[in-house]
């Protein structure tokens, strides 16, 4: 399987698994079917792309930025979602419930991260 297939694949997985969970636990975060496997590409797109550009600019060597930049990437594929995607098939309302589901979309984030260490490459 080429690694960008397989980079998305495991990725998406994460990403349906760890939203369903976020809007099974949280009432104000809500999503519709139809709309969640849109919410699911488009974030699983952007995750993709941003862990991309920003591994392949960073330093390799500059490890403290993991963290606090994969809940920045987090937060901004979330928001970005939310902006794109409806509110009536997928609303994330409240500070807390966003921080929640940033946190646990994060951690997946990051346990696919151990599954995929490596970013697609870069077609030219």
């Amino acid at each position: 399987m080429p690694a960008l297939v397989k980079s998305v694949v495991i990725s998406a997985v994460a990403n349906a698994a760890s939203l369903a969970f976020a809007a099974w636990i949280f009432d104000r975060f809500n999503i519709r079917f139809g709309w969640f496997v849109l919410a699911v590409v488009l974030f699983t797109a952007l995750t993709v792309t941003l862990r991309g550009i920003v591994v392949s600019t960073v330093n390799r060597f500059a490890r403290g930025y993991t963290i606090v930049g994969a809940l920045v990437l987090t937060a901004l594929g979330l928001l970005l979602t939310d902006l794109v995607v409806p509110t009536t098939g997928f609303s994330i309302e409240g500070v807390g419930t966003w921080i929640g589901v940033i946190v646990i979309v994060w951690a997946a984030g990051v346990a696919y991260g151990e599954v995929d260490s490596s970013p697609p490459a870069h077609h030219r």
